[in-house]
């Protein structure tokens, strides 16, 4: 819009415009007075509207240029102020993130955020000194350097310079000192040096006195040493015997606690072998089978139970101590027998099966824990034997113990140099078991015992 400041002016641009319409000066006759103010007034509403718009731009216009220089002017102090950051950083050190002052808010994109918020991000500086990492490296150097903790770089150099001077004066003191002590040490040297030289004249004084009482000392000594060597040559003789004594009686100590403990264990075995021996009034077996027309019966036990040929037992009847009759073993099979009825009571009351059989003194509930001592060859082999008597109920040991109870002996052993044959008589197997005084039979008399056997060896 162009800047029209003279109406008449302004009527002329018009006119010039519109060459066809009449002079209004001259032609002003000839129209409505009315229209004519009418025009009048909208013209001079329009040029007032126009000048307060023209105004209005040239004020805007200023309000734009002082924008502008306003922002190159803080555009500037922002780089003034990003080149101190950059010095300060390069001084002091100790970067981070700086995210403004603690509870301070700023306005970030139409929010208003404080240093606490995630928005402060956008606006943090990077790479910046931080203010609390110094504060802390400068307690820290402060403690270290033991100054008191101050705020500001000058201050506590201050304080440190302070610190020094405060030590160089005390240094200085202290190298004083040093001098006086030096030099009343250099004192205390002379009056040592003269009292080392009266201490060694009373030294030389005092040796040649020890030398005569060492040189009286050793006769002395000598003549004692001599006595002594005699009552400890006696008192040694003395200590040997005793030890000697002492070492046999523990010997003999040890030698009858042994015994001891073998024969207590012997008891012990033997205790337990008699606990399983039945009563004397208690039944060791049953009938199992009679006939009255052979005088023939069999019975409930066998070679299993170490039952020997032609041992006789009482028959009585079932649940009761009446005697009906006896037998005698005949015939041995591994685990019944045959007996021959002999002696019946009543002849209207024969043997039955159910009836009981008693023997008092036999047990057929006891196993009899055996050692084979000596030398046993064919047929009856040392295996073989072992296996015959565990069949038949046995425990066969591989070691002489106080729990064995029958031992059966074979044959003399070799000797150690293989020439002959030892006495098993002499052998300390056999004395050990004449000690513990444990039962031996030879094998001639069990044989009747491994009778089962005979069909294996004839195999």
């Amino acid at each position: 819009m162009q800047n029209v400041s003279n109406p008449n002016q302004a009527m002329k641009q018009m006119a010039q415009r519109n060459p066809a319409r009449p002079n209004p000066e001259s032609g002003a006759a000839h129209v409505n007075i009315f229209f004519f103010l009418i025009m009048l007034v909208l013209f001079l509403g329009a040029l007032g509207f126009g000048y307060v718009t023209l105004e209005k731009n040239n004020e805007l216009e200023r309000i734009r240029n002082d924008a502008v220089q306003s922002e190159r002017e803080m555009a500037d102090k922002i780089a003034i102020y990003e080149h101190y950051v950059e010095a300060v950083r390069d001084v002091v050190g100790e970067t981070g993130v700086y995210k403004g002052k603690d509870g301070w808010r700023y306005d970030v994109d139409g929010t208003q955020v404080t240093s606490a918020d995630a928005g402060i991000d956008k606006i943090s500086i990077k790479n910046a000194t931080l203010p609390s990492q110094v504060k802390e490296a400068m307690d820290r150097f402060a403690q270290s350097v033991k100054v008191p903790q101050t705020t500001g770089v000058s201050t506590l150099f201050g304080s440190v310079t302070n610190r020094i001077s405060s030590l160089e004066q005390q240094l200085a003191s202290l190298q004083t000192d040093r001098k006086t002590v030096q030099n009343e040490l250099q004192t205390v040297q002379g009056s040592v040096a003269q009292l080392t030289r009266d201490h060694d004249s009373r030294q030389r004084d005092l040796n040649s006195q020890l030398r005569q009482k060492e040189e009286d000392y050793a006769a002395d000594r000598e003549e004692l040493e001599n006595t002594l060597r005699a009552a400890n040559t006696e008192v040694i003789r003395i200590r040997e015997e005793k030890s000697d004594m002492q070492a046999e009686h523990l010997q003999q100590v040890a030698a009858l606690n042994k015994e001891l403990e073998t024969l207590n264990a012997r008891i012990d075995a033997a205790a337990d072998k008699v606990r399983l021996i039945n009563p004397t009034d208690a039944p060791d077996g049953m009938v199992l089978e009679a006939s009255q027309v052979t005088g023939l019966a069999w019975i409930n036990l066998g070679r299993a139970d170490m039952l020997p040929m032609g041992t006789t037992f009482e028959i009585l009847k079932t649940g009761t101590d009446t005697v009906k009759a006896y037998g005698t073993v005949t015939r041995l099979e591994q685990t019944r027998s045959q007996v021959r009825v002999t002696g019946l009571v009543d002849r209207f009351d024969p043997i039955v099966p159910g009836d009981q059989i008693r023997n008092d003194l036999y047990s057929p509930d006891m196993t009899h824990n055996i050692y084979l001592m000596g030398r046993f060859s064919q047929p009856y082999t040392r295996p073989l034997l072992k296996s015959l008597l565990e069949n038949l109920g046995n425990r066969v040991v591989d070691e002489l113990n106080p729990a064995v109870d029958l031992i059966l002996v074979g044959g003399d052993s070799i000797n150690e140099d293989g020439s002959g044959f030892a006495p098993i008589e002499e052998s300390e197997e056999f004395k050990k078991a004449q000690f513990l005084r444990i039962e031996m039979a030879p094998l001639s008399k069990v044989r009747q015992y491994l009778r089962l056997t005979d069909d294996l060896i004839s195999r």
